[in-house]
């Protein structure tokens, strides 16, 4: 989960995995609260009010720089922590609560919020640790279910919390409308970066002549970047090498070989690229772009007719690059939405046609037509499609869809929109 640094700094390990021990030395150094830390005392009361002041809480780190919320700490009234205070669960107030709660009193929902009970060393008491991340759906406000005209939008203010005034409220929603447009400038600023870079690798000559065109004349390549940039240095060779060899490891464990990056690194800008199958390019902000070459093949009986595209091999990729696409914005710290873009290209005559056909089992194939010149575009959730297959299929089968539309098919066969895959 993507957190302030200053949090991990000031408390000696990154905030999931705190221990009661890393708790008593925030206590023995008195680590003051700030706009990312609030230490409490006393958990929250079932009633309206309790689930208010949860809400209030929580919201007001996700509309701020998020950061961590630590029940069973006492701050002394000196805003820093001053004592352990672990307490004994409340009946019927345990995870499932606390999501309840922010699920019904916060809108829009905050994602991905980290809820965590710590066992302490006085039998039968706990603290409970909340995770926020900062949110590009902000403002979140809080309101009773219900009553969505009566809601008020909280921040963090230093040690406290505070409410927006009206003028203030309309200036974060300019903020998010106007941050959402900077995401898809930024889709295409990468999306054409990462086009150049697939053009001239795959029309370069090669050292037996000829070009790659010759074997691979179509790619479809992914586009993603995230609403909340990371940061991972890539100005030198070695912090290049690194990177790639990371996230080839990663994407090794995570999804299909087909996807990993092979060295060498290649230098670029604040960037790291490779070459071959796939190419790429890994951007210093958690952006990227990947390209695989599509399973184009020529029909076995009538060699003079347009290339064969063969569904099911394209809809495998593309759920394979949707997952690859997750590993280096985590990698690089990003967090919230990742808005995607898949485009197919076609380096031996862009208005060439292809036939598409569902698979050499059933090689039934539609009118030839030239692939689509528009890409496909979706927004999903970074930290579930890292962590769930099933989004990944989802938001795969959201991208193939329109591509599929384009050549003439109604919808895609191996995906389904529910994140299944079907096994016939």
């Amino acid at each position: 989960m993507a957190l302030p640094v200053r949090l991990t700094a000031a408390l000696g390990r990154h905030p999931d995995e705190l221990t009661e021990d890393d708790l008593q030395r925030a206590v023995d150094n008195q680590i003051p609260e700030g706009v990312d830390l609030d230490w409490k005392k006393d958990f929250y009361q079932g009633t309206d009010a309790g689930k208010k002041e949860l809400a209030k809480d929580v919201a007001a780190m996700a509309n701020t720089v998020g950061g961590l919320l630590v029940v069973g700490v006492d701050d002394g009234k000196r805003d820093q922590a001053h004592a352990l205070a672990p307490f004994e669960p409340a009946p019927g107030r345990g995870e499932e609560w606390i999501r309840s709660v922010l699920a019904n009193w916060i809108q829009p929902v905050i994602p991905n919020v980290g809820v965590r009970s710590l066992q302490s060393a006085d039998e039968g008491k706990i603290y409970w640790l909340l995770t926020v991340q900062p949110s590009t759906q902000a403002p979140h406000a809080v309101a009773a279910p219900g009553n969505d005209y009566n809601f008020r939008v909280h921040v963090r203010h230093g040690t406290t919390t505070r409410t927006l005034a009206e003028s203030e409220i309309a200036q974060r929603y300019r903020d998010r409308f106007q941050a959402a447009a900077a995401d898809v400038d930024r889709l295409h600023e990468v999306a054409t970066e990462g086009l150049v870079h697939l053009t001239a690798h795959v029309t370069a000559d090669l050292p037996s002549g000829g070009t790659l065109t010759t074997w691979y004349p179509g790619w479809v390549s992914l586009t993603a970047v995230p609403a909340v940039r990371g940061n991972y240095p890539l100005t030198t060779q070695a912090e290049r090498s690194t990177a790639l060899e990371r996230v080839r490891t990663l994407i090794g464990e995570r999804t299909a070989t087909s996807v990993q990056p092979n060295p060498p690194a290649l230098v670029g800008r604040r960037q790291v690229r490779f070459e071959g199958v796939p190419t790429g390019q890994l951007h210093q902000d958690g952006s990227l772009s990947v390209a695989l070459p599509l399973p184009l093949r020529a029909d076995p009986h009538d060699s003079e007719t347009p290339l064969r595209l063969y569904q099911l091999e394209f809809e495998r990729e593309v759920v394979a690059l949707v997952k690859a696409a997750a590993v280096w914005p985590t990698e690089a710290g990003a967090a919230g939405d990742l808005v995607l873009s898949a485009a197919l290209h076609r380096f031996d005559g862009p208005d060439t046609s292809v036939s598409l056909v569902l698979s050499t089992t059933f090689p039934q194939h539609r009118p030839a037509v030239p692939l689509p010149a528009t890409p496909a575009q979706t927004t999903a959730d970074l930290l579930a499609i890292a962590s769930d297959g099933k989004e990944a299929v989802i938001t795969a089968y959201t991208l193939v869809s329109d591509l599929l539309a384009d050549l003439g098919a109604h919808q895609p066969h191996l995906l389904t929109r529910d994140g299944e895959l079907r096994a016939d």
